[in-house]
């Protein structure tokens, strides 16, 4: 992709949402959408600006999963892909791992016996 961000700008693509509950009903994007807020994966990160006379580096990375206000974003196409442009205080958080499960060391079986 030819893009590259300037200043403390994010170029990210939104990601569609589960369209089926874990019993597998139907469920409608509208009914996913609350507020302002969307979940997108990070495509380009700009490197950062200065603020108040100090340079704030945005710590974002390509590929990362975040949480975003699509209230001050733009959305653009380049080469036939929808891309949403924010600024780096528009997001609102990381997502750090999808569906985490943490199993003890002794529930699990040797298979070695």
């Amino acid at each position: 992709m030819i893009i590259k961000m300037r200043n403390g700008n994010v170029a990210l693509e939104i990601l569609a949402a589960d369209q089926r509950s874990a019993g597998g009903l139907y469920i409608p994007p509208t009914a996913l959408q609350r507020g302002n807020l969307r979940h997108g994966r990070i495509v380009e990160v700009g490197p950062g600006e200065y603020v108040g006379g100090s340079f704030v580096d945005p710590k974002l990375e390509k590929g990362e999963e975040v949480i975003f206000d699509v209230s001050h974003s733009e959305t653009i196409e380049v080469e036939g892909k929808k891309l949403t442009i924010c600024n780096m205080v528009d997001i609102v958080a990381t997502v750090a791992a999808k569906h985490l499960s943490v199993v003890p060391p002794q529930a699990i079986p040797d298979e070695t016996a």
